[in-house]
């Protein structure tokens, strides 16, 4: 080998030599002056499968969400939407990644519903009546673990084409036989006037009578029902007292006890203002009282109250009777149920009071439920929005 091909080898080793001696290159001497690149480690194999699940979980929950035929929406804490599934995009044709909400769809509901969701990180609701002319659909918005908020938009136009038809046909059919009815109840009570207390004939006019005027009750309900339902009656809602409102309860209650060994116990702990219709919560309370008159008992009390919650002030009526099952508790504000089906006909009950109560009261803007243990009564309350 030449000279200066072995110069050339060793030089890069020469600084490695101790001065003044002639050793060789000290230990370590021969360690590589520019680090060997690291060798290639595989993934560990537990990365790579969560890995792929979470993908696979991520393309079924894709394909889960494309399948709805509700539209959702989801967008970040900015309001900025960051994905919309298949319905969603067939819905509207804005629907642009990383643009603001607002730029896809224009409602004010949704974004109302969406923004309370995002700023108090609770699900909120609302109904959309101007994403797509002529349709009305029910949003509901939820918040997302990283601030942001998804929507879903369920599409109701049918459900309320067939509900207004149901409560079309309803109210034409109660409305026509009003005057039918009310001629055979007039007849027979002219008969009644007309014959002798002991004529055989006698029997069967009351039961004519009896039958019409019962007829007569429930075509008045639901008239009153479909009126409510549609928006068709109108609330004249001004700021009242509590305290006026319970007085017309009780004045109610002592017209219609009828004498009933019954004590009626107000107990008014509410001084803030509510937004009421007199006349409608009039008809409430006269519904609830009438219901505790039925089932309170001979000798017993009836309790009637208000007291403040948040925002509002609660209404309720108690009684001490016989109570309610508590399988029976969420239907008791459905059309024609009845607990107690056997007695409610002897009482002459049409199974539409607390239909019309529960309607009333969520067109003030409230709510109303029921409360019941055997053998210790039950309890009506509901609310209304303080003015």
């Amino acid at each position: 080998m030449k000279r200066h091909g072995l110069f050339h080898f060793f030089k890069p080793f020469q600084r490695n030599l101790q001065p003044g001696t002639r050793s060789g290159p000290a230990p370590g001497a021969f360690e590589p002056l520019v680090a060997e690149p690291p060798v290639p480690q595989d993934p560990a194999p537990d990365l790579l499968e969560d890995d792929l699940a979470g993908r696979q979980n991520q393309r079924q929950l894709e394909t889960l969400l494309n399948s709805m035929q509700d539209a959702v929406i989801a967008v970040d804490a900015e309001g900025r939407v960051q994905w919309a599934n298949q319905g969603m995009m067939e819905l509207t044709q804005r629907v642009r990644l990383q643009a603001h909400l607002v730029e896809t769809v224009r409602d004010p509901e949704l974004l109302r519903a969406v923004k309370e969701a995002v700023d108090t990180r609770t699900v909120r609701g609302g109904r959309a009546i101007a994403i797509v002319s002529g349709k009305t659909f029910d949003v509901t918005a939820a918040p997302l673990p990283d601030g942001g908020a998804v929507a879903v938009l369920r599409d109701l136009t049918e459900r309320e084409l067939l509900e207004k038809t149901r409560r079309d046909f309803i109210a034409n059919v109660s409305h026509e036989l009003r005057t039918p009815l009310t001629n055979i109840q007039g007849y027979s009570e002219t008969l009644l006037d007309t014959i002798s207390p002991d004529s055989p004939q006698r029997e069967f006019l009351e039961i004519i009578r009896k039958n019409a005027a019962r007829m007569g009750r429930l075509t008045e309900d639901l008239l009153a029902l479909a009126r409510v339902e549609s928006g068709e009656k109108r609330f004249e809602l001004e700021a009242v007292t509590p305290e006026d409102l319970l007085r017309d309860a009780a004045q109610n209650f002592a017209e219609t006890s009828g004498g009933r060994d019954l004590e009626l116990e107000v107990k008014d702990g509410a001084p803030q203002l509510v937004f009421a219709d007199r006349d409608a919560i009039h008809h409430v309370f006269g519904n609830l009282l009438e219901n505790a008159l039925k089932y309170a008992g001979t000798g017993t009390r009836v309790i009637l109250g208000a007291r403040p919650v948040e925002d509002a002030v609660e209404f309720y009526v108690q009684d001490f009777g016989p109570g309610i099952p508590s399988e029976h508790l969420p239907r008791l504000f459905e059309r024609f149920y009845r607990v107690d089906k056997a007695r409610s006909r002897e009482s002459g009950g049409t199974g539409l009071g607390l239909a019309i109560v529960k309607h009333i009261v969520l067109a003030h803007g409230g709510t109303i439920r029921a409360e019941s243990e055997l053998n210790h009564g039950a309890t009506f309350l509901f609310t209304l929005p303080r003015a």
